[in-house]
């Protein structure tokens, strides 16, 4: 693995202008969203989020929103030695930001700090991913654009783990490109252990297994398997209770839930009697509903990019569609951070780049706006 990221960090040096022009990029785009949107929150809008509501209003907390406040809850204390709402939260964004406050960092700081990081490196490999389906400039484009993408914005400089997760899941595949798989599953099993659906990540790996009758590499496909099965061993040796990760989430099915869920199923099969329990959710309802078809469409683009990385996305659609009903909210922003997503994002037209652009930075301050007072998580 370490030859492999000095050879990335290598090529970095070698032609910085292709890659530090989109990390700046949305670095601005960063700092302007946020200075417009932390001004009209300090002109008078009133947060709902407790967890911001309970310090002073400054900066910091522009990246700290809801699910923010059990990270640095998990980074601070760890998890309790009792089943708690804590434990449905994946380990290694609090343990590597427990790792810093153990340093010395500030704990606000250190979670923003590990995002900010991640999120960044991870716009530097997509694009080394995606050069290798498509041309340099495209690859940029398809970069610029996606980390653009109103969740991918927004929830890659959060004190949240996607931006962990994404890096992992894309160094997980340039290695496996690279032949180098045994690096490969060393970032799959650290993906397993940033979020639960960092899992997934093997199903692109077992297709081009089976494919190329690589069925020797198969147990390379394990490791995320024994990542998260040692995990929830040191959950049932703290708790008592058989994957605490599992078992903990019946905390978070509250009544609210239950009765959405209910309400869902009951439309899909046209049963229309429970729909007024889903109004309140319209805006949410009009988001998965446009998030799914963008990504339905993509995952046509990407089949003709790599069948491999289509299939993966349509499983996640899938798999997650049925594991995230009862989290619905989280839908969209789980959803947009399967990487293939962004890879069909590039044009050869400017007009188009240009107003896509535009459409975009507009819902990124409504996304980021939603994420600090209304629940878009």
């Amino acid at each position: 693995m370490y030859r492999t990221m000095l050879h990335i960090v290598r090529s970095l040096a070698l032609d910085p202008k292709r890659f530090i022009l989109p990390v700046l990029g949305i670095a601005l785009a960063h700092a302007a969203v946020g200075l417009v949107l932390y001004y009209s929150l300090r002109a008078g809008v009133t947060l709902s989020n407790p967890f911001m509501a309970a310090h002073p209003f400054s900066w910091i907390y522009m990246f700290s929103g809801w699910d923010s406040s059990y990270y640095l809850e998990i980074a601070g204390n760890w998890y309790p030695p009792k089943l708690d709402p804590l434990w449905a939260f994946s380990p290694l964004y609090p343990a590597t930001v427990r790792t810093l406050v153990f340093l010395g960092v500030d704990l606000r700081i250190g979670g923003f700090a590990v995002a900010v990081i991640c999120g960044l490196a991870s716009i530097m490999v997509f694009q080394k991913v995606a050069e290798l389906y498509m041309a340099r400039t495209q690859a940029l484009i398809a970069a610029s654009l996606y980390f653009l993408f109103p969740p991918v914005f927004v929830f890659s400089f959060v004190t949240y783990p996607e931006p962990m997760f994404i890096l992992l899941a894309l160094l997980s595949w340039y290695f496996h490109q690279k032949r180098s798989d045994r690096n490969a599953s060393v970032a799959a099993g650290l993906c397993a252990l940033s979020r639960p659906e960092g899992f997934l990540i093997i199903i692109p790996l077992l297709y081009e297994y089976a494919i190329r009758r690589q069925f020797r590499k198969v147990g390379y496909a394990l490791v995320p398997l024994f990542a998260i099965a040692g995990w929830e061993l040191y959950g049932y040796t703290q708790t008592g209770v058989w994957l605490p990760s599992l078992a903990a989430g019946h905390f978070w099915h509250t009544p609210k839930v239950h009765a959405v869920r209910q309400a869902i199923q009951q439309l899909v099969t046209g049963n229309f009697n429970s729909v007024d329990v889903l109004l309140p959710y319209w805006w949410l309802i009009l988001t998965i509903i446009a998030i799914l078809a963008i990504v339905l469409f993509l995952v046509w683009r990407d089949w003709k990019i790599d069948r491999a990385l289509s299939i993966y996305l349509l499983a996640s659609v899938m798999i997650l569609g049925w594991s995230l009903s009862a989290l619905y909210r989280s839908f969209p922003r789980v959803l947009s951070f399967i990487f293939p997503v962004g890879l069909p994002l590039h044009s050869r037209k400017l007009n188009l780049l240009v107003a896509l652009a535009i459409i975009f930075l507009a819902l990124d301050y409504i996304a980021w706006l939603a994420f600090l007072t209304d629940g878009f998580y």
